[in-house]
């Protein structure tokens, strides 16, 4: 007659699962203990002691392999160990109260505002790419555009710098930059051309000076010579990821500055373009 408790008697009486008991066995946790004839595992009393320290350990918060670590140390210092491991999870916990107690108040700071832009959801902080570098080296020679649409170019800056771009591109903005400002009497064309550019966010999808731009952009011998220097140096390094930047930007600007970018590049990309004044950089 069986006088031991087999393997599903005790999951019941412990309130865990066969499969958990099973588990400890895997891992060293629990030792394997004598089976039947047929192979089934009996439990002594022992056995149930041990399950139920493990099940009131692992309540607490504590993982399986420092409960495998306590409970192997003799019983005088068990207690020392098990103090040691509550004491580090008092500290894991509050500053796991502390990281929730800020979630909670910028999901509350979230919530308040009147329009929940998913673009400005905290995330990794981003690196401006180009804006305020613009604005102190150039903004002198940009002086039509708007408070309004250097906001609305700084929030398309803000969306680029959240993305990871090759080092290269980054520094080939800086040496672009660079280089307008220590020439800007050369690129004068080029300064009010961008003034118009930021002045249709205002203006209609289907506004003539859309079309008007386009064609003064690819006819643009200024704008030949800075496409000259990013394709000699190859700053992006794969036409993709051109293309991802670009249908990035795209998703931010207004529906004429859209459409001013698709007829650009139609133009630039058609078999007119040969027509219009590209050149190299250094020419005038």
């Amino acid at each position: 007659m069986r006088e031991l408790l087999q393997i599903g008697e005790v999951a019941k009486l412990i309130g865990v699962s066969a499969k958990t008991i099973r588990y400890y066995h895997e891992i060293g946790l629990l030792v394997e203990p004598k089976r039947t004839e047929v192979g089934y595992r009996l439990y002594t009393a022992q056995d149930l002691l041990r399950l139920q320290r493990i099940r009131r350990l692992r309540s607490l918060g504590l993982p399986l392999d420092r409960i495998k670590e306590i409970l192997g140390e003799p019983d005088v210092e068990q207690e020392v160990m098990l103090r040691n491991a509550l004491q580090s999870l008092v500290e894991d916990l509050t500053r796991q109260i502390i990281e929730l107690a800020e979630r909670r108040e910028m999901l509350k700071k979230l919530l308040a505002v009147d329009v929940l832009d998913q673009a400005q959801l905290p995330g990794e902080a981003p690196s401006t790419l180009y804006i305020p570098m613009v604005r102190d080296q150039l903004g002198a020679y940009l002086a039509n555009i708007s408070e309004e649409s250097w906001k609305w170019s700084e929030k398309i800056d803000a969306l680029l710098g959240t993305f990871h771009w090759p080092e290269s591109y980054c520094e080939g903005i800086k040496d672009v930059v660079q280089h307008l400002a220590e020439q800007p009497e050369q690129y004068k064309q080029l300064f009010a051309l961008e003034e118009r550019f930021a002045a249709l966010a205002s203006k209609p999808e289907d506004s003539p000076e859309v079309e008007r731009l386009a064609e003064d952009y690819a006819r643009s011998g200024e704008l030949g010579q800075l496409q000259a220097m990013f394709s000699t140096n190859n700053l992006l390094g794969s036409r993709q990821l051109e293309n991802t930047l670009m249908d990035l930007t795209a998703t931010l600007v207004s529906p004429a500055q859209r459409r001013f970018f698709e007829e650009l590049t139609r133009k630039l990309t058609s078999s007119e373009s040969k027509d219009y004044q590209i050149k190299p950089l250094g020419q005038s």
